[in-house]
């Protein structure tokens, strides 16, 4: 019989479900030596500080709710400024095609009607 260490993990152990390297993440292998072990850690802090980031930020819905708010606004802002420009294009282009003659006889031909109907209700 051989003695094996008390602690889980430790030497003599191959790892938490008995085989060797369960313990580690796919793809990675044992430091080598400390300056390998430290690198390692700040490689790992690194992705757990992006992690956390990435919640945070999906977990402050204020923020995502201003972010989508200011999204539409420049959506909007965009639509109404192309609707303006699109009507002022027509009306140049109404301008244009529409002789200021039938424009002012038009105008003439209101203005008698609206005469005449004001005669018409003083009765």
């Amino acid at each position: 019989m051989t003695s094996t260490s008390s602690t889980p993990g430790t030497s003599g152990t191959p790892g938490a479900s008995g085989t060797p390297g369960a313990s580690e993440p796919k793809g990675h292998t044992g430091a080598k030596g400390p300056d390998e072990l430290r690198q390692q850690i700040a490689e790992t802090r690194a992705r757990l500080g992006d992690t956390v980031e990435e919640l945070a930020a999906k977990a402050d819905v204020k923020a995502r709710a201003q972010a989508q708010m200011a999204d539409l606004k420049g959506t909007a802002s965009y639509a109404v400024h192309s609707a303006k420009d699109s009507c002022a294009h027509a009306a140049h282009t109404v301008r244009e095609r529409v002789p200021r003659a039938v424009v002012m006889g038009g105008m003439g031909a209101v203005a008698v009607a609206a005469a005449g109907v004001y005669v018409w209700r003083r009765r």
